[in-house]
């Protein structure tokens, strides 16, 4: 893959770490993780321990560029933001995005969340969980996949978030899955736009180039 058709914001050379059997059999991919500094780890579902020993017999590290030719479905999450992990449905060719929680090291969370927390521009807090509407958190490989976007953010009377896509049709009951407001926004950054809204407030709009409206509260 040519540096010109390089299809993420990571360097190509950049090192990941990797499950080493991916190495042997791709198929065995299970989740992926962009932590806070952007670095990529890319997981057959095992997870480090606290054996340096095991975990060194189960992960290696590859240049990106191997990585993604290796498992070229990563280039589906070009715009993921980082600290979130995404896992992989073989079935549906698609990836479900979640936050990550924290890590077992308290000093260095402590230190992102306020680095997070000073860098948020918007109402509320970047830390602040959102429930969004399960397609919301779907990124498909498939390039005739629909566009995702934004239908409706709902600021319930308890003052927690629901945000709702174009897929869900009116009326209808839905799945959802809980992302923090960060990832929310950069995902969707046109949610932005309303996020001064009250509790109780629901904004909607008839297409994803349209202008929010205020529809009840």
């Amino acid at each position: 893959m040519s540096s010109e058709n390089w299809p993420l914001r990571q360097d190509p050379e950049s090192p990941v770490i990797i499950s080493r059997s991916l190495v042997e059999d791709p198929s065995n991919l299970a989740f992926v993780v962009l932590d806070d500094d952007g670095d990529w780890f890319i997981s057959d579902g095992n997870e480090f321990s606290e054996d340096m020993d095991l975990n060194r017999d189960a992960f290696g590290a590859l240049p990106l560029r191997d990585a993604v030719e290796l498992i070229p479905e990563l280039t589906a999450l070009a715009g993921l933001p980082t600290g979130m992990a995404a896992d992989w449905d073989p079935e549906r060719r698609s990836w479900l995005l979640s936050s990550v929680a924290d890590s077992d090291d308290d000093e260095e969370d402590l230190l992102v969340r306020a680095a997070r927390l000073a860098a948020w521009t918007h109402p509320g807090s970047p830390l602040e969980e959102v429930q969004v509407s399960t397609e919301l958190a779907e990124i498909s490989t498939d390039p005739s996949a629909p566009a995702r976007a934004v239908r409706q953010v709902v600021r319930e009377a308890d003052g927690s978030w629901l945000l709702v896509g174009f897929q869900v049709p009116e009326n209808e009951d839905f799945e959802v899955e809980a992302l923090e407001m960060e990832h929310a926004v950069t995902l969707y950054p046109d949610v932005a736009l309303v996020l001064s809204a009250a509790p109780g407030q629901v904004y909607d709009r008839p297409s994803a180039d349209a202008p929010w409206e205020l529809v009840e509260g």
